[in-house]
């Protein structure tokens, strides 16, 4: 892709909206709910790219954001950049601990495409280019219920006087279980102009889901339990005890550990991941790892961290995907889950002891 130095688009959001009297109240509230989520937790957006004019130009990456602290964008050809707040982008695969500075015309292209992630969030009014169509309007145009009982929202941002042209569309997700005005935003689509070019920008947000797995080991009061979650990780073991049976055999996606916060903690779940690039050392024998879930859920991300004897017994890492049990623990609010690995199978006695191992 050429450098674009300076971005117009057809799209408004938050509260710059409520001029408009014909606009959807709930694209306006889910918005404001969206901003304040994103600026709080670690943001991850899926960007494609492709020239109107030229569809060979076309582009994809992944970017990550942990507020107040590290950007990091990652290319489809395999190159990764990150940007520790105040500094400079550097090419590099630690979360900017290291690496080279890139040229100025990389820089220009990072912040690209920064900027076009950001585009969907703006909360000013747009200008509209075709002034005949009249005033911008956001309207429902689709609503629709997923397998697993969500709901989603299409919003598009058109016109008073519509024509056939491509408005921008926003797609909020409102899990089955959340309030009516927590819904989020997880999907755009639409034209964005550099100068007189027009790109067709497709974005995906999610949310990290933090998940911290440790070996559990055994306790013997509710005392000793809350007192292991403080302590510094155990060397793995063949096998833990003392510990529950999982809550089903189905498999469950960080969303839906989150999504069950009061039912699920202290509970042991199964999940299935896959982890990627390599785990960095957080001291006590533990490795820490990004990981995605196989559900192909909107909130599919987690941070995991693994005992590093575990990992070598396993053969990990590797692409192929993992199942493995862990206890779920809420430290409370609004925090995200940390979790404790327990094992990969587990077998149950007649005294109905639940016994987990590697």
């Amino acid at each position: 892709m050429r450098t674009i130095p300076v971005f117009s688009i057809l799209i408004a959001t938050a509260s710059s909206l409520l001029a408009v009297a014909q606009d959807d109240p709930r694209f306006v509230q889910w918005m404001q709910y969206s901003l304040t989520a994103f600026s709080n937790n670690h943001l991850i957006a899926y960007v494609r790219l492709e020239p109107v004019d030229d569809k060979s130009q076309s582009t994809e990456g992944r970017y990550d954001r942990y507020p107040e602290k590290v950007e990091r964008v990652q290319l489809s050809g395999g190159e990764t950049w990150a940007r520790k707040k105040a500094k400079q982008w550097i090419q590099s695969d630690d979360w900017g601990e290291s690496g080279k500075p890139p040229s100025k015309e990389r820089i220009q292209r990072l912040d690209n495409w920064v900027a076009y992630v950001n585009i969907p969030l703006r909360t000013e009014k747009p200008v509209p280019r075709d002034k005949s169509q009249g005033a911008v309007v956001i309207r429902l145009v689709d609503q629709s219920t997923t397998e697993d009982g969500d709901e989603e929202f299409v919003f598009e941002q058109g016109r008073e006087k519509p024509t056939s042209v491509n408005y921008p569309k926003f797609t909020f997700l409102k899990y089955k279980n959340s309030k009516p005005e927590d819904a989020i935003l997880y999907k755009f689509s639409g034209p964005v102009y550099s100068g007189e070019r027009k790109i067709q920008v497709d974005i995906q947000y999610g949310l990290m889901i933090a998940v911290k797995m440790e070996m559990a080991t055994p306790s013997s009061s509710a005392s000793d339990e809350n007192a292991s979650h403080e302590k510094a990780p155990q060397p793995t073991q063949a096998k833990t005890s003392s510990l529950p049976a999982p809550v089903s055999k189905e498999k469950l996606s960080f969303q839906q550990i989150d999504q069950q916060k009061k039912e699920l903690n202290d509970k042991i779940v199964l999940i299935e991941i896959t982890l990627a690039g390599q785990g960095g050392d957080i001291g006590h024998g533990m490795l820490r790892y990004f990981a995605q879930d196989t559900s192909g859920s909107a909130m599919s991300f987690g941070r995991v961290d693994f005992p590093r004897d575990a990992l070598k017994k396993l053969g990990l890492p590797k692409k192929e995907p993992l199942s493995v049990y862990v206890r779920v623990h809420f430290p409370g609010g609004n925090a995200a889950a940390i979790d404790e690995a327990v094992g990969t199978k587990f077998s149950t006695d007649a005294q109905g002891k639940t016994t987990y191992e590697w």
